[in-house]
C-alpha cells in the first residue's frame, strides 16, 4: 500500500516538473517574440496577440495566378499553397536563427478571400490561448476571492 502511494506521488511530481519546464520554455518563446516583434512585423507582417500567437493574413500576388478566369480552383489552391509554404520557410528560418526551434507550429491555415489566407503560429508544447484562459478566469478569480476571504477572517 505504501508503495503504491509513493509510486503515485512521485508521477504527480513528475507531472509537475515537466509543466515547470514547459512554462519556462513557454517565457523563452514569449520574451524572444517581444525581442523580434519589430522585424516580424516589417519582414513578414506578423502581429502578436495577448496569448503571445503570431498571426498574419497573407495575399497571394495576382502576378503568380496569372488569369485566375482561365484556371481551375485546384490550381489556384496549388499556387496558394506553393506560395505560403515559401512564406513559412523564410519565417521558420528566421524563428530558428532566433532559437526557437521546436517551440512553434502553425496552429491554422484559413482561406479567407479567394486570394488570402489567415496563418496563425504559436507555441508548440501546448495551446497558449488555453494558458491565458486558465490563468485569466480560473486562477485569478480564484485568488481574488481567497484574498477577499482571507482579509474578511483576519480583520
Amino acid at each position: 500500500m505504501l508503495e503504491f502511494f509513493v509510486q503515485k506521488t512521485n508521477v504527480k511530481i513528475y507531472n509537475i516538473i515537466i509543466m515547470l519546464k514547459k512554462l519556462k520554455l513557454f517565457y523563452l518563446w514569449k520574451k524572444t517574440i517581444k525581442e523580434s516583434k519589430f522585424e516580424l512585423q516589417q519582414k513578414f507582417n506578423l502581429r502578436i496577440d495577448g496569448a503571445q500567437r503570431l498571426y498574419t493574413v497573407i495575399n497571394v500576388p495576382e502576378e503568380l495566378v496569372g488569369e485566375a478566369y482561365a484556371l481551375k480552383k485546384s490550381d489556384i489552391d496549388r499556387i496558394s499553397e506553393n506560395y505560403i509554404r515559401s512564406y513559412s520557410g523564410e519565417l521558420s528560418q528566421v524563428l530558428n536563427d532566433r532559437g526557437l526551434q521546436e517551440l512553434y507550429r502553425v496552429y491554422e491555415i484559413t482561406k479567407v478571400d479567394k486570394y488570402s489566407y489567415l496563418i496563425v503560429i504559436g507555441f508548440s508544447l501546448f495551446k497558449s490561448q488555453k494558458y491565458y484562459n486558465m490563468l485569466y478566469y480560473v486562477l485569478t478569480p480564484i485568488l481574488v476571492i481567497s484574498s477577499i476571504i482571507l482579509s474578511l477572517i483576519l480583520f
